[in-house]
């Protein structure tokens, strides 16, 4: 299973379709049983995800079930990575964890002697691979092209946002583990064409073709968003993230009939667009 549960919503009101807030602790200890149950052993979280480490480790623990975490360095704190990573140890209740990533790559541009300070906290044995969530190609450009120590990135990537799909082969000749995010667009993808609004006029058109297509292929939007990641072999992990258990049912459905599809994949790059008033969220309330 290449799923990676997302899990921002555990301890944030995340994404502009989720009208919910945060999951009852109760549901989350369900979506973790299930994702066990289903295969999925990844969980991505992060310590600038509310208290979404403290609940992991609260509901990991108890349940006895093995789980592989990624977690990351926050942004705008001032206790160094060595340091600050034994906060999220203690927090997820675990000696070490599968990844640890800088957050953000402007703390690496910042602070360019983290790198080495990453690369103690993979020889100590508290992460087994360290790396970068990145935005934008040109960050993983100069990890390339500088050697700098990385195993994992963890990148955009859905129909709208294909910039980095160019990088993925050379990013894993080097070894290094391609995890993307956003692939439902924090939820853009799930709204009706004609709710569209602002910003996102431009992608109106784009949309109702997507709609259409799901028609075409008796299916949903959702599965065409997982399958169109999906079809790119170079990707490691599809990190996705859910605001309930039947959420995250529904698209261990959806994943399982992507083979069944039979769909053209690679004519989905008609979709890509660069607009990044649209495919980067964080541009969204501007």
């Amino acid at each position: 299973m290449k799923l990676c549960l997302g899990t921002a919503q555990f301890g944030l009101d995340y994404g502009i379709n989720n009208s919910r807030g945060k999951i009852p602790r109760q549901e989350i200890f369900e979506i973790l049983n299930f994702a066990h149950d289903n295969e999925i052993i990844m969980l991505d979280t992060a310590s600038a995800y509310g208290n979404s480490e403290s609940v992991l480790g609260e509901a990991i623990a108890p349940a006895g079930k093995y789980f592989q975490i990624i977690t990351k360095y926050p942004v705008n704190t001032e206790i160094h990575p060595f340091q600050w990573i034994d906060t999220s140890l203690d927090l997820l209740k675990t000696e070490r964890v599968h990844g640890y990533l800088f957050h953000n790559y402007s703390i690496f541009q910042d602070h360019p002697e983290y790198i080495e300070e990453f690369a103690k906290i993979k020889e100590a044995g508290k992460a087994e691979k360290i790396g970068f969530s990145l935005y934008y190609p040109s960050e993983a450009e100069y990890i390339l092209k500088n050697n700098i120590p990385c195993d994992i990135v963890q990148v955009p990537y859905n129909i709208f946002d294909q910039r980095f799909a160019c990088l993925f082969s050379e990013l894993k000749n080097k070894g290094i583990d391609i995890y993307v995010r956003s692939i439902f667009l924090q939820g853009l993808f799930f709204i009706e064409p004609d709710k569209l609004s602002g910003c996102f006029n431009s992608i109106i058109g784009l949309s109702k073709e997507i709609y259409k297509t799901s028609k075409d292929y008796l299916t949903n939007v959702a599965a065409l968003c997982l399958g169109f990641v999906q079809a790119n072999r170079d990707v490691s992990y599809i990190v996705i993230g859910v605001d309930s258990l039947n959420n995250l049912k529904e698209n261990v459905k959806n994943y399982n009939l992507i083979e069944e599809l039979n769909i053209p994949w690679y004519s989905f790059k008609r979709f890509a667009i660069n607009d990044e008033s649209v495919i980067l969220p964080f541009n969204w309330r501007k």
